[in-house]
């Protein structure tokens, strides 16, 4: 799947006074029947999660509590996406290579996902990557992250 077909998905949220709700349907922002949910939390600032691919699943991410950057590639191009609020999801389809950086203390990934755990979907080796997306094999791994600012 290209990196384009990837997009942030707004939303739908409800704030009073009471506080804030968010929600996500089926079939309106997330383009998929979900199968299985799961979260990602305590996880440390310095830890690198994800570091593969899916063949076939398809999620999305978004920032139940803190903030998180989700790195995407497509074996040619790759995007950064700050996720820092509930109200934005990412759509990501199959065939992206992605890493999650720089947790916040205290961040909830949430990640709604179109199929049930299948460890036969997952492509953990990069250079496997580039040969299902079908481009050159040019490294042992994915582009480095560009340096963070101090």
């Amino acid at each position: 799947m290209p990196l384009s077909a990837s997009r942030l998905v707004p939303l739908w949220g409800y704030d009073d006074p009471r506080g804030r709700l968010t929600s996500l349907e089926e079939g309106r922002e997330v383009p998929f029947t979900v199968r299985r949910v799961y979260l990602l939390h305590d996880v440390p600032e310095e830890a690198l999660r994800g570091g593969h691919a899916h063949k076939a699943l398809h999620q999305v991410v978004l920032a139940a509590a803190g903030s998180f950057t989700l790195r995407l590639d497509d074996g040619i191009q790759h995007e950064s996406f700050t996720l820092a609020t509930p109200r934005l999801g990412l759509y990501i389809g199959p065939g992206l290579w992605r890493t999650l950086e720089s947790f916040s203390p205290g961040t909830v990934a949430l990640v709604l996902a179109s199929a049930a755990y299948d460890e036969g979907d997952y492509i953990r080796d990069y250079a496997d990557f580039q040969r299902f997306v079908g481009v050159p094999v040019t490294s042992d791994g994915p582009p480095a992250a560009p340096p963070v600012a101090p």
